[in-house]
């Protein structure tokens, strides 16, 4: 999805890339590490900075593989409609991605959700369809569906069948080891919600080091007791409120915004530094630019997303 003038070396000490369309800065988000929390004599802590990508937020690696499989298989072409529901990160990336292929966006969301990338979605070009409010998301959901079946030029989007693009998750992992450039990697750590990016960049990363301890900071009451069965998993529960304030404790120490699940995972990076060596590094997953929650955290559910206002 980048293009190959990512990759080239500094030239006169100018490494900035120049780019035809602004989807090729999906992906190669950089690592940076945390110089003020933390111990400084511990394991070095890195942030994976999927806030950097153009639409800000790791969703913009799932949607464009999606779309850009579709526009190569001939499944879309320019003037055809992507349909998702929901107003949520996907929405956002599908909206931006979207403009750049010269196709429509059309958003399928239950009367009265959540409207705080509302503005994002719309000033994209994209077009919202509020459905009746009983039954929620699935409601959307198959009236997005039914939607998009009425004509060959509509395809529906499913952003959560993470599934269909490995690619993007085998991505991330490949990104991170070369960043480390051979420096060990003790643990990766991302929050958990439906768990899609917790499995699969775990498992792309321990294709190689079997014994990687793989960290997920699950927010409020989520269950998933199925993450538990592999012996180098390490679970912790953070309420929102404490999401919050490890999000100004970021913020005012290290200067990276954060959302409360990158937030969180910094968090849990900090505990999981007294238990490995100093030469093992962590990798924290910011998955989202924190922009996107100022001024909604009373309004913010376990899983980062915003309740109805």
């Amino acid at each position: 999805m980048s293009s190959e003038e990512n990759n080239s070396p500094p030239r006169d000490g100018i490494s900035a890339p120049v780019v035809e369309r602004i989807d090729e800065l999906v992906g190669n988000s950089p690592l940076m590490r945390l110089e003020q929390l933390g111990d400084p004599n511990g394991a070095p802590i890195y942030v994976k900075m999927e806030n950097l990508n153009p639409g800000g937020s790791i969703r913009d690696r799932y949607i464009a593989e999606i779309l850009e499989r579709a526009v190569a298989a001939g499944m879309l072409v320019s003037g055809d409609t992507v349909v998702l529901a929901g107003i949520d990160d996907s929405a956002v990336s599908a909206a931006l991605v979207g403009s750049v292929l010269d196709v429509k966006t059309r958003i399928f969301a239950p009367e009265e959700s959540g409207a705080r990338l509302l503005p994002m979605i719309e000033q994209y070009g994209a077009d919202v369809v509020r459905t009746p409010a009983d039954r929620g998301l699935k409601r959307a959901v198959e009236e997005a569906a039914s939607w998009s079946r009425e004509r060959a030029d509509r395809i529906y989007v499913d952003g959560y069948r993470r599934e269909a693009v490995r690619d993007a998750y085998a991505g991330i992992a490949a990104e991170i080891l070369q960043a480390l450039d051979g420096d060990k990697l003790g643990a990766f750590i991302t929050s958990i919600s439906t768990g899609g990016t917790f499995r699969h960049v775990a498992r792309e990363l321990r294709e190689t080091r079997p014994t990687l301890n793989v960290g997920g900071a699950i927010l409020g009451e989520l269950e998933l007791p199925d993450f538990k069965e592999h012996r180098f998993n390490s679970l912790e529960r953070f309420s929102v409120d404490q999401a919050f304030q490890w999000r100004d404790r970021v913020a005012r120490r290290e200067g990276i915004l954060m959302g409360p699940k990158g937030a969180v995972c910094v968090g849990l990076a900090v505990q999981l530094q007294k238990r490995l060596a100093s030469d093992e590094a962590i990798v924290a997953l910011n998955p989202d630019a924190g922009q996107r929650y100022l001024g909604w955290e009373e309004q913010v559910d376990y899983s980062g997303r915003c309740s109805p206002v």
